[in-house]
Protein backbone atom coordinates (compact mmCIF):
# COMPACT_ATOMS: atom_id res chain seq x y z
CA UNK A 1 0.00 0.00 0.00
CA UNK A 2 1.30 3.46 -0.92
CA UNK A 3 1.68 6.05 1.83
CA UNK A 4 -0.88 8.83 1.28
CA UNK A 5 1.81 11.36 2.16
CA UNK A 6 3.74 10.29 -0.93
CA UNK A 7 0.67 10.85 -3.09
CA UNK A 8 0.30 14.36 -1.68
CA UNK A 9 3.96 15.11 -2.49
CA UNK A 10 3.41 13.77 -6.01
CA UNK A 11 0.35 15.99 -6.57
CA UNK A 12 2.03 19.17 -5.34
CA UNK A 13 5.11 18.57 -7.52
CA UNK A 14 2.79 17.91 -10.46
CA UNK A 15 0.93 21.19 -9.84
CA UNK A 16 4.06 23.33 -9.36
CA UNK A 17 6.49 21.62 -11.77
CA UNK A 18 9.19 22.63 -9.31
CA UNK A 19 10.71 20.77 -6.35
CA UNK A 20 11.55 23.97 -4.44
CA UNK A 21 8.07 25.43 -4.89
CA UNK A 22 6.55 22.11 -3.85
CA UNK A 23 8.66 22.13 -0.69
CA UNK A 24 7.45 25.63 0.18
CA UNK A 25 3.80 24.73 -0.38
CA UNK A 26 4.15 21.56 1.70
CA UNK A 27 6.11 23.38 4.40
CA UNK A 28 8.89 20.81 4.07
CA UNK A 29 12.57 21.05 3.27
CA UNK A 30 13.62 20.38 -0.30
CA UNK A 31 15.62 17.25 0.71
CA UNK A 32 12.48 15.89 2.44
CA UNK A 33 10.42 16.35 -0.72
CA UNK A 34 13.14 14.70 -2.81
CA UNK A 35 13.37 11.82 -0.31
CA UNK A 36 9.61 11.18 -0.47
CA UNK A 37 9.61 11.46 -4.25
CA UNK A 38 12.40 8.88 -4.44
CA UNK A 39 10.36 6.53 -2.20
CA UNK A 40 7.44 6.75 -4.61
CA UNK A 41 9.77 6.30 -7.59
CA UNK A 42 10.98 3.02 -6.09
CA UNK A 43 7.42 1.81 -5.48
CA UNK A 44 6.31 2.62 -9.03
CA UNK A 45 9.65 1.86 -10.74
CA UNK A 46 9.51 5.10 -12.70
CA UNK A 47 11.28 8.47 -12.35
CA UNK A 48 7.84 10.22 -12.42
CA UNK A 49 9.44 13.65 -12.99
CA UNK A 50 12.46 14.61 -15.08
CA UNK A 51 14.34 17.89 -15.10
CA UNK A 52 13.83 20.54 -17.75
CA UNK A 53 14.93 24.17 -18.03
CA UNK A 54 11.89 25.41 -16.07
CA UNK A 55 12.00 22.86 -13.23
CA UNK A 56 10.61 19.35 -13.68
CA UNK A 57 8.07 17.80 -16.01
CA UNK A 58 6.00 14.62 -15.49
CA UNK A 59 6.74 11.37 -17.26
CA UNK A 60 4.04 9.55 -19.22
CA UNK A 61 3.31 7.33 -16.21
CA UNK A 62 2.96 10.39 -13.96
CA UNK A 63 0.52 11.94 -16.44
CA UNK A 64 -1.48 8.71 -16.47
CA UNK A 65 -1.57 8.43 -12.67
CA UNK A 66 -2.36 12.09 -11.93
CA UNK A 67 -6.15 12.04 -12.55
CA UNK A 68 -6.62 8.95 -10.34
CA UNK A 69 -4.35 10.25 -7.59
CA UNK A 70 -6.02 13.66 -7.64
CA UNK A 71 -9.52 12.17 -7.44
CA UNK A 72 -8.53 9.78 -4.66
CA UNK A 73 -7.04 12.58 -2.56
CA UNK A 74 -10.09 14.76 -3.21
CA UNK A 75 -12.40 11.94 -2.13
CA UNK A 76 -10.44 11.49 1.09
CA UNK A 77 -10.53 15.21 1.86
CA UNK A 78 -14.25 15.32 1.13
CA UNK A 79 -14.88 12.38 3.46
CA UNK A 80 -12.94 14.07 6.24
CA UNK A 81 -14.77 17.35 5.74
CA UNK A 82 -18.17 15.65 5.72
CA UNK A 83 -17.42 14.24 9.18
CA UNK A 84 -16.76 17.68 10.64
CA UNK A 85 -19.33 19.79 12.44
CA UNK A 86 -19.30 23.08 10.52
CA UNK A 87 -22.90 24.13 9.87
CA UNK A 88 -23.26 27.15 7.55
CA UNK A 89 -26.90 27.61 8.51
CA UNK A 90 -26.01 28.38 12.13
CA UNK A 91 -22.40 29.57 11.89
CA UNK A 92 -21.51 33.15 12.88
CA UNK A 93 -18.03 32.99 11.35
CA UNK A 94 -16.51 36.02 9.64
CA UNK A 95 -14.83 35.34 6.29
CA UNK A 96 -12.36 37.87 4.92
CA UNK A 97 -12.42 37.95 1.15
CA UNK A 98 -9.82 39.62 -1.08
CA UNK A 99 -11.48 40.74 -4.29
CA UNK A 100 -10.52 42.50 -7.46
CA UNK A 101 -12.95 44.98 -8.91
CA UNK A 102 -14.27 42.28 -11.24
CA UNK A 103 -14.94 40.06 -8.23
CA UNK A 104 -16.77 42.86 -6.43
CA UNK A 105 -19.04 43.45 -9.41
CA UNK A 106 -19.69 39.83 -10.40
CA UNK A 107 -19.36 37.77 -7.22
CA UNK A 108 -20.61 39.88 -4.32
CA UNK A 109 -24.28 40.23 -5.30
CA UNK A 110 -24.67 36.46 -5.84
CA UNK A 111 -22.63 35.61 -2.74
CA UNK A 112 -24.69 37.86 -0.48
CA UNK A 113 -27.91 36.54 -1.97
CA UNK A 114 -26.86 32.95 -1.23
CA UNK A 115 -25.70 33.72 2.31
CA UNK A 116 -28.89 35.61 3.11
CA UNK A 117 -30.88 32.51 2.29
CA UNK A 118 -28.70 29.64 3.48
CA UNK A 119 -26.16 31.08 5.95
CA UNK A 120 -27.76 34.23 7.36
CA UNK A 121 -25.41 34.68 10.34
CA UNK A 122 -22.16 34.41 8.38
CA UNK A 123 -20.44 37.77 7.86
CA UNK A 124 -18.20 38.89 4.98
CA UNK A 125 -15.42 41.47 5.09
CA UNK A 126 -14.01 42.52 1.71
CA UNK A 127 -10.45 43.68 1.23
CA UNK A 128 -9.39 45.33 -2.03
CA UNK A 129 -6.75 43.21 -3.73
CA UNK A 130 -3.15 44.34 -3.82
CA UNK A 131 -1.42 41.80 -6.05
CA UNK A 132 1.98 42.47 -4.45
CA UNK A 133 0.69 41.59 -0.97
CA UNK A 134 -1.92 38.92 -1.57
CA UNK A 135 0.30 35.88 -0.87
CA UNK A 136 1.42 37.40 2.44
CA UNK A 137 -2.20 38.16 3.33
CA UNK A 138 -3.31 34.59 2.63
CA UNK A 139 -0.42 32.92 4.46
CA UNK A 140 -0.81 35.18 7.52
CA UNK A 141 -4.58 34.64 7.64
CA UNK A 142 -5.36 38.32 7.05
CA UNK A 143 -7.73 37.11 4.31
CA UNK A 144 -9.24 33.64 3.80
CA UNK A 145 -9.65 33.71 0.02
CA UNK A 146 -8.50 35.94 -2.84
CA UNK A 147 -10.27 36.13 -6.21
CA UNK A 148 -8.43 38.07 -8.90
CA UNK A 149 -6.30 37.95 -12.05
CA UNK A 150 -3.19 36.22 -10.71
CA UNK A 151 -1.56 35.69 -14.12
CA UNK A 152 1.40 37.92 -13.23
CA UNK A 153 1.59 37.07 -9.53
CA UNK A 154 3.90 34.25 -8.38
CA UNK A 155 2.59 32.66 -5.18
CA UNK A 156 4.36 29.33 -4.52
CA UNK A 157 2.88 28.96 -1.02
CA UNK A 158 -0.72 29.36 -2.13
CA UNK A 159 -3.26 27.01 -3.69
CA UNK A 160 -4.82 28.40 -6.87
CA UNK A 161 -7.75 27.21 -8.98
CA UNK A 162 -8.79 28.84 -12.25
CA UNK A 163 -12.41 29.95 -12.30
CA UNK A 164 -12.82 31.26 -15.85
CA UNK A 165 -11.05 32.94 -18.76
CA UNK A 166 -11.78 36.63 -19.25
CA UNK A 167 -11.09 39.18 -21.98
CA UNK A 168 -11.19 42.95 -22.29
CA UNK A 169 -13.74 45.15 -24.11
CA UNK A 170 -14.35 48.89 -24.29
CA UNK A 171 -17.47 50.71 -23.02
CA UNK A 172 -18.83 54.19 -23.60
CA UNK A 173 -22.06 56.06 -22.92
CA UNK A 174 -24.79 55.49 -25.50
CA UNK A 175 -24.99 59.28 -25.76
CA UNK A 176 -21.27 59.64 -26.53
CA UNK A 177 -21.14 62.39 -29.19
CA UNK A 178 -18.58 60.66 -31.45
CA UNK A 179 -19.37 56.99 -30.82
CA UNK A 180 -23.15 56.74 -30.51
CA UNK A 181 -23.60 55.97 -34.21
CA UNK A 182 -20.70 53.49 -34.41
CA UNK A 183 -20.78 49.72 -34.21
CA UNK A 184 -17.00 49.25 -34.51
CA UNK A 185 -14.16 51.11 -32.84
CA UNK A 186 -10.99 51.86 -34.83
CA UNK A 187 -7.59 52.20 -33.21
CA UNK A 188 -7.34 55.84 -34.29
CA UNK A 189 -10.70 56.67 -32.71
CA UNK A 190 -9.77 54.75 -29.56
CA UNK A 191 -6.56 56.76 -29.19
CA UNK A 192 -8.24 60.09 -29.95
CA UNK A 193 -10.69 59.70 -27.04
CA UNK A 194 -10.00 60.25 -23.35
CA UNK A 195 -9.91 57.24 -21.06
CA UNK A 196 -10.42 56.07 -17.51
CA UNK A 197 -7.63 53.71 -16.36
CA UNK A 198 -7.30 51.36 -13.41
CA UNK A 199 -4.29 51.34 -11.11
CA UNK A 200 -1.88 48.53 -11.92
CA UNK A 201 -1.79 47.25 -8.31
CA UNK A 202 -5.12 45.51 -8.97
CA UNK A 203 -3.46 43.28 -11.60
CA UNK A 204 -4.94 44.95 -14.69
CA UNK A 205 -1.84 45.54 -16.79
CA UNK A 206 -2.56 43.69 -20.05
CA UNK A 207 -4.02 46.66 -21.93
CA UNK A 208 -1.11 49.00 -21.14
CA UNK A 209 1.34 46.28 -22.09
CA UNK A 210 -0.35 45.82 -25.46
CA UNK A 211 -0.45 49.56 -26.20
CA UNK A 212 3.23 49.79 -25.32
CA UNK A 213 3.99 46.91 -27.67
CA UNK A 214 2.12 48.77 -30.43
CA UNK A 215 4.19 51.88 -29.62
CA UNK A 216 1.07 53.97 -29.02
CA UNK A 217 -0.29 55.74 -25.98
CA UNK A 218 -3.83 56.60 -24.91
CA UNK A 219 -4.85 59.78 -23.10
CA UNK A 220 -5.84 58.93 -19.51
CA UNK A 221 -8.04 61.63 -18.00
CA UNK A 222 -8.96 59.73 -14.82
CA UNK A 223 -7.21 56.96 -12.89
CA UNK A 224 -9.24 55.05 -10.28
CA UNK A 225 -8.47 52.15 -7.93
CA UNK A 226 -11.16 49.83 -9.31
CA UNK A 227 -13.91 49.45 -11.89
CA UNK A 228 -16.84 49.37 -9.47
CA UNK A 229 -17.02 53.20 -9.30
CA UNK A 230 -17.40 53.70 -13.05
CA UNK A 231 -21.05 53.30 -14.07
CA UNK A 232 -22.18 56.85 -13.24
CA UNK A 233 -18.93 58.34 -14.53
CA UNK A 234 -19.28 56.69 -17.93
CA UNK A 235 -23.01 57.35 -18.27
CA UNK A 236 -22.48 61.08 -17.80
CA UNK A 237 -19.19 61.69 -19.64
CA UNK A 238 -17.44 61.05 -22.95
CA UNK A 239 -14.70 58.90 -21.38
CA UNK A 240 -13.94 55.37 -22.56
CA UNK A 241 -13.17 52.48 -20.24
CA UNK A 242 -11.39 49.27 -21.18
CA UNK A 243 -12.43 46.57 -18.74
CA UNK A 244 -13.21 42.85 -18.41
CA UNK A 245 -16.24 41.73 -20.41
CA UNK A 246 -18.21 40.40 -17.43
CA UNK A 247 -18.01 43.77 -15.70
CA UNK A 248 -19.06 45.47 -18.95
CA UNK A 249 -22.11 43.21 -19.21
CA UNK A 250 -23.16 44.20 -15.68
CA UNK A 251 -22.90 47.91 -16.53
CA UNK A 252 -24.75 47.41 -19.81
CA UNK A 253 -27.85 46.24 -17.93
CA UNK A 254 -28.61 49.88 -17.14
CA UNK A 255 -29.31 50.49 -20.83
CA UNK A 256 -26.98 53.51 -20.87
CA UNK A 257 -23.80 51.79 -22.03
CA UNK A 258 -22.50 50.57 -25.39
CA UNK A 259 -19.92 47.77 -25.54
CA UNK A 260 -17.26 47.76 -28.26
CA UNK A 261 -14.75 45.12 -29.29
CA UNK A 262 -11.22 46.43 -28.81
CA UNK A 263 -9.44 47.48 -32.03
CA UNK A 264 -6.39 45.43 -30.99
CA UNK A 265 -5.87 41.97 -29.58
CA UNK A 266 -5.24 41.55 -25.85
CA UNK A 267 -4.34 38.14 -24.46
CA UNK A 268 -7.20 36.75 -22.33
CA UNK A 269 -6.47 36.24 -18.63
CA UNK A 270 -7.59 33.76 -16.01
CA UNK A 271 -9.48 34.76 -12.90
CA UNK A 272 -8.58 32.38 -10.07
CA UNK A 273 -9.60 31.59 -6.51
CA UNK A 274 -6.54 31.49 -4.22
CA UNK A 275 -6.19 30.25 -0.66
CA UNK A 276 -3.67 28.95 1.84
CA UNK A 277 -4.06 25.57 3.53
CA UNK A 278 -4.20 26.59 7.18
CA UNK A 279 -4.51 23.77 9.70
CA UNK A 280 -7.33 25.39 11.68
CA UNK A 281 -11.00 25.63 10.78
CA UNK A 282 -10.50 23.39 7.76
CA UNK A 283 -14.14 22.54 7.14
CA UNK A 284 -15.30 26.17 7.24
CA UNK A 285 -12.55 27.32 4.91
CA UNK A 286 -13.18 24.48 2.47
CA UNK A 287 -16.91 25.26 2.43
CA UNK A 288 -16.16 28.89 1.58
CA UNK A 289 -13.69 28.03 -1.21
CA UNK A 290 -16.17 25.64 -2.77
CA UNK A 291 -19.07 28.09 -2.48
CA UNK A 292 -17.13 30.74 -4.40
CA UNK A 293 -16.25 28.26 -7.13
CA UNK A 294 -19.90 27.15 -7.39
CA UNK A 295 -21.16 30.73 -7.67
CA UNK A 296 -18.68 31.66 -10.41
CA UNK A 297 -19.56 28.47 -12.30
CA UNK A 298 -23.13 29.76 -12.64
CA UNK A 299 -22.24 33.32 -13.70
Amino acid sequence: MVDLGLIKVFLVIYDTNNISHAAERLNLSQPSVTYNLNRLRRVLNDPLFVRDKFGVKPTKLAQTLHPSFSKAMGDIQEAILSAKTFDPASSTRVFRLGLSDLGEICLLPSLISYLSQYAPSIKIEVEEINSAKVEEWLVSGFIDVAVFNSSYTVMPKVESRNLFEENYVCIAAKTHPRLKALTDLTLDRYLEEQHVAIKSSTGHIEVEQKLKALNVKRSVALKVPHFSVLEQIISHSSYLVTLPSRAAQVYARSGNINIFKLPFDVTPFNVSVNYYNHNDDLEARAWFYQLIQQIFAKL
